[in-house]
């Protein structure tokens, strides 16, 4: 014979909300803890420890602070999913070897992973419009990538669990990964500076741009300026990221006052120049010399490609992480910056005389 064992009021708690889930009877979502205690006549305490006992049996699901838990009913066993959807920079972005990764190993954990419909650029970075795209999904956390400040304040005032690989988060109350290329961008000017070069151009994107200056850009600007460069909007230009929009800066640039370097931030950005501007006998190193950040492409090109390089292992490991504490119903608001260095190659050389 068994045992007998007296159910404690959390216990006993546990098991009457269990057999309502199974009914049915609760819908998508638990009311909050005050709710519940008042409405079942217990305390909040017992209140919560039944649901601790329900989480742990994969019933409920915590979406973070301030947000219903989500009722799970169990089907033939299956373990209950957390659904984490990508907001990417560009369409690209969701084949970059450290977002495959995140992926791979969101869905190796039982995690659902979806992508957003527009990137950012597809949506030009407008709020509302991003407002609209992720209210209309269905989705228990986002990972936002390269996002501007302005959308992420969005998601931290709508209280939506968010992550912000790159893009401006590091003063706001979120969790966020991403680089610091000070050191590498302030290396890559000074070996330029001692090849000759005075017109050198960064092609950043608008998150580093507006409504100001991110601090990379400014530290590089003041990189030149320390070597007598008198700098300006012409070396961080304003422009449309578009292949259009691309064309029509260098365009631009190369119809007066002709740079002798350009160190773009992304390297479909830099691969799409260089082809553009062999088309108008304009060649890396010999005319401009040409500097971006790092990606696997870059093995086959020729002349090698001068890159910003980083390890990126740790990002996914921040991923799942941050996904592990929402699970569980922590909070989780930690950042982390993964230092970048210069790589010097073949693509930058000595200044072409004006």
């Amino acid at each position: 014979m068994q045992p007998f064992k007296a159910l404690s009021a959390a216990e006993q708690l546990a098991e009457y909300i269990q057999q309502g889930i199974l009914r049915g009877e609760w819908g998508d979502s638990m009311p909050g803890i005050r709710k519940l205690a008042s409405t079942l006549g217990v305390s909040s305490n017992t209140v919560n420890a039944a649901l601790e006992l329900l989480q742990n049996k994969d019933l409920l699901i915590p979406q973070g602070q301030g947000r219903r838990t989500r009722v799970v009913i169990p089907g033939d066993g299956a373990k209950p999913t957390f659904r984490v959807a990508i907001l990417p920079y560009e369409r690209a972005d969701v084949e970059l070897d450290y977002v495959v990764e995140i992926q791979r190993r969101l869905k190796e954990a039982g995690h659902e992973v979806s992508i957003a419909g527009k990137s950012l650029v597809e949506l030009g970075m407008k709020v509302e419009r991003v407002a609209r795209m992720v209210t209309g999904m269905e989705a228990d956390a986002w990972l936002v990538l390269s996002a501007p400040q302005t959308i992420l304040e969005w998601f931290v005032k709508h209280e939506l669990p968010a992550f912000a690989l790159f893009g401006r988060f590091r003063q706001l109350p979120m969790p966020g990964a991403g680089l610091n290329k000070i050191p590498a961008f302030r290396a890559a000017i000074r070996r330029l500076v001692e090849l000759g070069h005075r017109r050198i151009v960064l092609l950043q994107p608008d998150h580093n741009r507006k409504p100001t200056y991110a601090l990379l850009v400014r530290e590089s600007l003041a990189e030149m300026e320390a070597h007598g460069i008198k700098t300006g909007p012409y070396n961080v230009p304003d422009w449309e990221q578009s292949p259009a929009g691309l064309r029509k800066c260098l365009d631009s640039l190369f119809a007066l006052s002709a740079p002798t370097a350009i160190i773009f931030d992304r390297p479909n950005e830099l691969i799409g120049a260089q082809i553009y501007l062999a088309h108008k006998n304009i060649f890396a190193p010999r005319d401009v010399s040409l500097i971006s950040d790092d990606d696997p492409a870059y093995e086959w090109c020729s002349p090698s490609i001068s890159c910003i390089r980083w390890q990126s292992h740790a990002w996914v490991r921040q991923v799942m992480s941050w996904v592990d504490c929402l699970v569980k119903g922590k909070d989780y608001r930690h950042k982390r910056l993964t230092k970048a260095t210069f790589v010097e190659k073949e693509s930058i050389g000595p200044a072409p005389h004006a």
